[in-house]
């Protein structure tokens, strides 16, 4: 229970009040089946959503994840106590599930879902929130979910970290469940954290959610050559997709005016490089080996690394489209998403 606080309880509305038998759980298990059989509890998901325990992920298993009927996503991780290890472990081990879901990808959780008990998703969920589901699992549009008997000041400091960095359409929150039993009355007090700074986040985001698109992102350009290189460089982006070496589309564009646009050679998930444009109107380009946990510092970012006058190991800072040559850059995406992708091999064993 909460350092300060106790729960009281009197039956039959006479006599003394006493403390409850039990004021604690049986173990983390207990918390975990307390909320997946009522995932209202989770903040930002609803009475009706499906649950599934323990779902299998390359990263171990999430003790509860939740599929909302609009497709959104949340991932649980529960933890009894209160000592600095177990807050840190928690706060890795639900980013760590998240990646592992968004790594493998919405045909993996699926799988991993059905397998393990999971209703069907296709029966339960509408076409258009099927495909949300899909969209955010791709996008990584996973929300996260602390789930402790006690939330402290250092939890409530992680959260609050974390919310700041993290993008606006992904929640951080932390659920307290107090719990306590006497003979079979069971009682829980729910108090939540994170919920509030994640809705103003979400409403900062709502005054701007507007995209690039890549007609959008050129206007914004204001230098002449660099808006022409820019062009030459998308148009060798979706004219390499047709080679269906893998399923993404040419482009994932950010939100204006200061999100990145990040290019798919070939269609392939993991982008070598991300495009921006400054606040002065000039492209610029930052090398993507620290944008992905799953990838990070990857070896085969070493080719657009050397381009970019710098070190797939360093730090990833812009350069200046204008100090880049395109006819180098090209070859270099494309053999950095080839090799961060899996070492797929290109048609007839050359770069294009």
């Amino acid at each position: 229970m909460v350092a300060g606080t106790e729960i009281l309880i009197r039956v039959g509305g006479a006599g003394a009040w006493t403390s409850p038998e039990t004021m604690a759980y049986t173990d983390e298990a207990h918390l975990r089946d307390l909320l997946a059989h009522d995932p209202s509890r989770i903040p930002g998901v609803s009475p009706g959503a499906l649950t599934v325990r323990e779902l299998p992920t390359t990263a171990g298993l999430i003790d509860v994840t939740a599929v909302d009927d609009d497709g959104s996503i949340t991932v649980v991780e529960c933890k009894l106590g209160s000592n600095r290890d177990g807050r840190r472990k928690v706060i890795g081990q639900v980013q760590d599930y998240a990646s592992a879901i968004w790594q493998t990808g919405f045909e993996a959780f699926q799988q991993s879902w059905t397998s393990h008990g999971g209703e069907s998703l296709p029966d339960h969920l509408d076409a258009e929130a099927l495909s949300a589901l899909k969209a955010n699992i791709d996008a990584a549009r996973i929300h996260l979910c602390v789930a402790v008997d006690r939330i402290d000041d250092d939890l409530r400091r992680l959260i609050e970290y974390l919310n700041e960095i993290s993008r606006s359409d992904v929640t951080v929150t932390a659920i307290q469940l107090q719990y306590a039993r006497h003979g079979d009355a069971e009682i829980l007090v729910p108090t939540t954290f994170g919920g509030e700074i994640a809705a103003v986040k979400a409403r900062g985001a709502g005054q701007s959610r507007e995209h690039w698109t890549r007609q959008t992102y050129l206007e914004a350009i204001t230098d002449p050559e660099d808006r022409q290189n820019i062009d030459v460089l998308m148009t060798l982006v979706e004219d390499s997709i047709a080679t269906n070496e893998g399923d993404r589309k040419a482009f994932w564009f950010g939100a204006r005016p200061r999100g990145a646009i990040q290019p798919h050679p070939h269609g392939l998930r993991f982008p070598p490089v991300q495009l921006w444009v400054n606040s002065a109107g000039r492209a610029t380009v930052i090398g993507a080996w620290k944008l992905f946990p799953a990838v990070a510092g990857h070896s085969g970012f070493r080719h657009v690394a050397v381009v970019l006058g710098h070190s797939e190991s360093g730090p990833a800072t812009s350069v200046p489209l204008a100090e880049i040559d395109i006819d180098e850059l090209w070859p270099a995406m494309v053999a950095t998403a080839r090799e961060v992708n899996g070492g797929v091999s290109p048609p007839g064993g050359v770069a294009q």
